[in-house]
């Protein structure tokens, strides 16, 4: 009889034990594919390391891409491995408003869009959106790099997210599917794709064109099916996403000059010691140069190609008479943009 009770007894200590083990395998397993991938992406970038993503708009072998991936790798070396950058191309993370947005929430860390989309969250980088502002690539580097540029991302503090530098996107030109233009007056009546930007659309609109916001990946099916009749972009863009193919009459109004805030969310930049601070900060300012050089380069290389394969691309264009043309512009922002800064911007100008 005690036998009998004994091995019962033994008997339930099995069970209990064996259905404890069932229950700690079944919550490893659990949380194994809830953390997995978590725990395979700590383990490819190293026990201590800290992965940033970043985003931009562009395709792989922009200026963006290229400079931002040098960024990033000797960000990484640097710093021996304790901030690693993850640079995703071609909206595959959101459009430039939509990774801005993710800036402010936390859930992207770095991004490089044009100034214009920023328009939207501060009134920082609003004067880049007048038209004409700069003749050339000189005068827009003296103002941007001067205390204005410092000014401009210090103040991005107010909205969450940390200002490293100020690269670019280059000068923008207008490109259509109907006819040469080479003055304002050509435009009349066409529809072009813009920026989602109050002042650029108020610009077109000063040349008689009717002004379309529209998503970037949109465009080329909007050219193809005539639903829009043109754009305005840099030449890299308008070369690497092919629109030359659909809108082949290019003028090189250089109507905006578009610089491109390298940003980085305030959580982000707060996970980071001082000195991988200055690491990062100090790279962001070298990698601004070749950033500008390659996009430079870029667009010379590409016009030459485009016009190789059937583009036509007038160079020679009265800029002071489309200018004059836009002067409505000036007169309805001037004021909330503040004349002070205009003022500070030409004095800049002047005193190259």
């Amino acid at each position: 009889m005690k036998a009998k009770k004994l091995l019962a007894v033994f008997m339930s200590i099995c069970m209990i034990t064996g259905l404890a083990a069932c229950g700690s395998s079944e919550k490893g397993k659990s949380e194994g594919e809830n953390t997995g991938g978590t725990k395979a992406a700590a383990a490819e970038a190293g026990e201590g390391t800290l992965v940033l993503k970043a985003g931009h708009v562009l395709t792989e072998d922009s200026a963006y891409h290229m400079a931002l991936t040098q960024w990033a790798d000797e960000v990484k070396e640097k710093t021996e491995g304790r901030v690693q950058i993850d640079v995703y191309a071609n909206s595959v993370l959101g459009n430039e408003r939509d990774m801005i947005e993710a800036l402010q929430m936390g859930t992207l860390d770095i991004t490089l869009p044009n100034s214009a989309p920023l328009s939207n969250f501060t009134d920082a980088f609003r004067v880049f959106d007048l038209p004409f502002l700069f003749r050339n690539s000189q005068e827009a580097y003296a103002v941007i790099d001067s205390e204005i540029g410092d000014n401009m991302l210090a103040s991005l503090d107010e909205i969450g997210i940390k200002g490293l530098s100020i690269w670019e996107n280059g000068f923008r030109y207008i490109a259509n599917n109907k006819h040469d233009v080479a003055v304002p007056e050509d435009l009349a009546g066409m529809k072009i794709r813009t920026m989602e930007n109050e002042i650029h659309m108020d610009s077109f609109r000063s040349w008689g064109v009717d002004a379309t916001a529209m998503a970037f990946g949109e465009v080329y099916t909007a050219l193809q099916q005539n639903t829009i009749d043109g754009l305005e972009n840099p030449f890299t863009p308008i070369y690497q996403n092919k629109l030359y193919e659909v809108a082949p009459y290019i003028t090189m109004t250089g109507h905006f000059y578009c610089p491109a805030p390298l940003l980085i969310a305030k959580a982000a930049w707060d996970k980071i010691s001082p000195d991988d601070q200055r690491i990062v900060q100090e790279l962001a300012d070298k990698y601004k140069d070749t950033e500008r050089q390659m996009c430079q380069d870029y667009d010379e290389e590409n016009k030459k190609i485009m016009i190789k394969e059937g583009a036509t691309v007038i160079e020679d264009v009265d800029k002071e008479l489309w200018r004059e043309a836009v002067q409505p512009v000036y007169d309805t922002y001037s004021g909330e943009i503040g004349t002070e800064l205009l003022d500070s911007i030409q004095a800049v100008i002047d005193g190259q």
